[in-house]
């Protein structure tokens, strides 16, 4: 079970709580402490009859699973209103993920022919020369309005100058706290990036306190005009919704990689410990913005080459003007 902890990176638990933005600790609320003493009671106590008797939820880990979702994003212009973005994240180019497995991703992407591709993070999974065969095949991944991505936690493991330099040659736009505008027919979408390093600072930033990284990712967007913001951890969701940001498209926890069962909206996971932010669409608790979250089971592996109730995912999103 040690090495099940390590799945969906559980080493960042004591960074993000009960996925609310309160750190663990004394300081901790007792709302955040019993959410998170029941997940932990719950998994432990089915873990051993589900792993026992779950072979029929394993899932080949290149069949990959295509979904469409539709978001409608505030200050949406005419002229992007059906375009569509293809997300994926957590490629984790490595011991488990080939230079051929990748082609068969950058097939799978290319075949959806969206306006625009994005990509927040985890290049590689630990290592420099696990950038080559990453620059291989995904230099043949095409869209119209270009490709765009962040950086994750595991590309910092490997090195994040180094992967970063080589993710630009391959004429991705690597957004390092910084935005770039994409325009169609003269109207505008803001698409945003934050480090995986300095994401966290965005709690300083709502709160009006110095945050230069954040500050250096917005600036130029205008207050009101469509943006989708790529975060490679989900974990700040509600301080970027108060940044009024209209998407936020996120990965890092793999949908979990190995799930246990579902209840609810919860998802009986060891990332779950770590974030309640697993997988699929959120909304804001804490106030009334519009941000929308989505959080992709993404389509490497690490720890494990399995998945368990957790197909890796690819997704076309379409999106679309406020109906009201």
């Amino acid at each position: 079970m040690n090495g099940m902890l390590g799945l969906g990176d559980m080493n960042d638990m004591q960074v993000v709580g009960d996925g609310s933005g309160i750190e663990p600790g004394p300081a901790s609320t007792p709302l955040s402490m019993t959410r998170r003493a029941f997940l932990h009671t719950t998994i432990l106590g089915v873990s051993g009859i589900a792993l026992a008797s779950c072979t029929t939820g394993i899932v080949d880990r290149n069949d990959i699973e295509i979904t469409h979702r539709s978001f409608e994003i505030p200050n949406l212009p005419e002229a992007w209103n059906g375009r569509t973005v293809t997300f994926l994240s957590d490629i984790h180019s490595g011991p488990f993920m080939d230079v051929n497995e990748l082609r068969n991703v950058v097939r799978l992407v290319n075949g959806l022919k969206s306006d625009v591709i994005v990509m927040p993070g985890d290049f590689v999974t630990s290592h420099t020369n696990e950038i080559p065969p990453f620059l291989e095949a995904m230099s043949e991944l095409k869209a119209e309005h270009g490709v765009y991505a962040c950086t994750g936690n595991h590309d910092y493991y490997a090195g994040v100058d180094a992967v970063s330099k080589a993710v630009e040659e391959i004429n991705f736009k690597l957004l390092r706290n910084e935005n770039a505008r994409l325009t169609i027919g003269g109207e505008s979408l803001y698409m945003i990036g934050v480090d995986d390093d300095d994401a966290k600072e965005v709690k300083s930033f709502v709160q009006g306190k110095p945050a230069s990284h954040i500050e250096a990712a917005y600036k130029g967007v205008p207050e009101k005009s469509a943006s989708i913001l790529l975060c490679h951890k989900p974990y700040y969701f509600e301080e970027y919704s108060k940044t009024n940001v209209g998407l936020m498209l996120s990965g890092h926890t793999h949908g979990g990689q190995i799930v246990l069962g579902r209840i609810g909206r919860s998802v009986m996971t060891f990332s779950s410990l770590a974030s309640e932010y697993v997988e699929g669409t959120y909304t804001p608790q804490e106030s009334n913005s519009k941000t929308q979250l989505y959080v992709s089971r993404g389509i490497g592996v690490v720890g494990v080459p399995i998945r368990i109730n957790c197909p890796p995912e690819i997704t076309q999103i379409t999106l679309r003007r406020p109906t009201v």
